[in-house]
């Protein structure tokens, strides 16, 4: 679970040193708060929450700083035949409105199921199958614009 904290805290703060901070941070607000997590609800959820704040506390204090979102990312390498175009990728998520990418990022890059979704958002089960449906078609097409 750890490794999904990483790459959804990554996805969000696009430098590998904030986003270790961020894990950091948050399994550290996690334990401080453990007497706090209901049992009955689902733990990645809950966990995810805690770092999607965590995340976001980052980035406000970056923008404070005015530094760039891509400071210390390296590019990948474009000699790959078969490199993905994560730059692409990435520039189709912002393009994205919040809600939208936000959802993407839960579900791909950290891993979380449904249930869990709509534990991170507090937001219903329903409404998390809904909006991602509609996100992976808003999706489609930013990479198809970002492709012509």
């Amino acid at each position: 679970m750890l490794g999904q904290a990483a790459g959804y805290a990554l996805s969000l703060l696009h430098n590998k040193q904030d986003a270790e901070d961020a894990v950091q941070q948050a399994a550290l607000r996690a334990w401080e708060r453990i007497d706090q997590y209901q049992t009955s609800r689902p733990f990645k959820g809950w966990w995810f929450a805690i770092l999607r704040n965590c995340c976001v506390d980052i980035l406000r204090t970056r923008n404070a700083q005015h530094t760039h979102p891509l400071d210390g990312v390296d590019p990948p390498a474009a000699s790959e035949p078969d490199a993905f175009d994560w730059e692409g990728l990435e520039r189709a998520l912002q393009r994205l409105s919040q809600p939208h990418g936000e959802i993407l990022r839960l579900k791909y890059y950290g891993g979380l199921s449904y249930a869990d979704i709509a534990e991170a958002l507090h937001i219903p089960m329903g409404t998390v199958m809904s909006r991602l449906h509609l996100a992976r078609k808003a999706l489609a097409r930013q990479l198809s614009e970002e492709r012509s």
